[in-house]
């Protein structure tokens, strides 16, 4: 795609940060960044993904990310370090959000900002027009969707994020893992035909592949599927009684049907406010039940033990968001299959570099190198680092996260 297409005019209005969520800057975290350890990796992922090159990796230590930023998170999904991440609402928080909508809803539904951006350009591109002539039939088509895009988020069977690439697969993965046993039965994305094709986010053709990979990965891990929506008119939404609203409708009826229609209004709205309190009693018992099964895991044992700061690994979101989803749930724990690093004993040298390059604190070295996979990412700093060849690849499951 060319980026010259992108003029002030259109970032503005396609801009996947421009909505409640996305309106925090992104920063890059010192503590856990490749490029600022105590030996240095060249890591250049961040920059090669930003989709208006606004990270500046040239300056040693970690990356700035400049005020020509979108904010549209993309950056945030291909760190292998979590050392990116949003002022306004962390993986943790979005997580958390995520994991609440599958107590209250049946059908959850994730998109991003630009399906309603692009309904937005659409009527500000023609607003002259219909001022002179009326709306189009087109105008008319984009208020619907818009319309319908709204109710669904306000019900919420919608949850919006800036860009689904900032969505990493452990995420995909919890929300899986929460069906059967929450009140969720599918989860989808809403994404319509060609909307990642003409994004801002994806001018250089690599975001659509980034969660699609996220998503794929997360399917074989959950053995579950993750459906999409490309119609506004498909979206889940729970109609909720509104007397007042039922009032002012335009709707013809004789008056028997008008009065029965009144009555059964406000039988719905005794019943739906009579299981509120129920709704908000079943959340904290299973809000519980999560911290409890936390516990069943090894990170949870592990956090708890006593530790110089200095010294104390780097607990990564994604890494804890899988821990928590295995923890609450172990049915699919052998499928998860991750990548971390190891040493070879024989051939290591105990230099020591290992140990300087790993930004999580995931290395430690006595009367030898020893990896705590709890910690390991699997970033592969440790394997470009060694100057004896000694550390490598291997395969652990979801089993060996959770205690004995």
């Amino acid at each position: 795609m060319d980026i010259s297409s992108l003029t002030p005019e259109v970032i503005k209005a396609n801009n996947p940060g421009l909505n409640d969520f996305g309106s925090g800057n992104i920063i890059a975290l010192t503590s856990q960044c490749l490029r600022a350890t105590g030996k240095p990796t060249e890591c250049t992922i961040c920059a090669d993904f930003c989709p208006v090159n606004t990270i500046d990796i040239k300056l040693t230590g970690r990356p700035r990310v400049n005020m020509a930023c979108i904010k549209c998170g993309a950056c945030i999904g291909t760190c292998p370090t979590n050392a990116l991440a949003s002022s306004k609402k962390t993986l943790h928080q979005i997580t958390r959000l995520a994991l609440t909508a599958t107590l209250r809803v049946e059908h959850l539904v994730l998109t991003c900002e630009h399906t309603q951006a692009v309904l937005r350009l659409a009527l500000l591109d023609t607003q002259e027009d219909e001022e002179k002539s009326g709306p189009t039939p087109g105008q008319e088509a984009a208020r619907r969707a818009l319309d319908l895009i709204r109710k669904a988020i306000a019900s919420e069977h919608v949850m919006e994020v800036p860009c689904l690439g900032m969505i990493p697969r452990e995420i995909w993965f919890a929300l899986l893992n929460e069906i059967g046993i929450s009140k969720l039965e599918t989860l989808s994305v809403f994404l319509p035909s060609g909307l990642c094709g003409g994004c801002p986010v994806n001018t250089k053709d690599n975001v659509e592949n980034l969660f699609g990979e996220a998503i794929t990965t997360a399917e074989v891990w959950a053995e579950r599927n993750v459906g999409i929506i490309t119609d506004p008119r498909d979206l889940p939404e729970e109609r909720r009684a509104n007397v007042r609203a039922y009032l002012a409708s335009d709707l013809e009826m004789d008056r028997r049907g008008a009065f029965t229609g009144f009555i059964k209004e406000l039988k719905d709205t005794w019943e739906e406010n009579s299981q509120v309190g129920n709704k908000a009693q079943e959340e904290v018992r299973i809000q519980r039940e999560r911290k409890a099964t936390f516990e069943r895991t090894r990170l949870s044992r592990d956090l708890k033990e006593q530790k110089p700061s200095s010294k104390k690994p780097i607990d990564v979101p994604t890494r804890r968001i899988l821990i928590e989803a295995l923890g609450r749930n172990d049915a699919h724990a052998s499928q998860v299959s991750l990548t971390l690093s190891t040493t070879n004993a024989d051939a290591c040298t105990l230099c020591g570099t290992c140990v300087l390059v790993c930004p999580l604190r995931a290395r430690t070295i006595d009367e030898k190198v020893v990896v705590n996979d709890l910690y390991c990412v699997g970033c592969s700093a440790c394997i470009q680092a060694c100057p004896a060849g000694a550390c490598s690849f291997a395969e652990v499951t979801g089993d060996s996260y959770l205690n004995d």
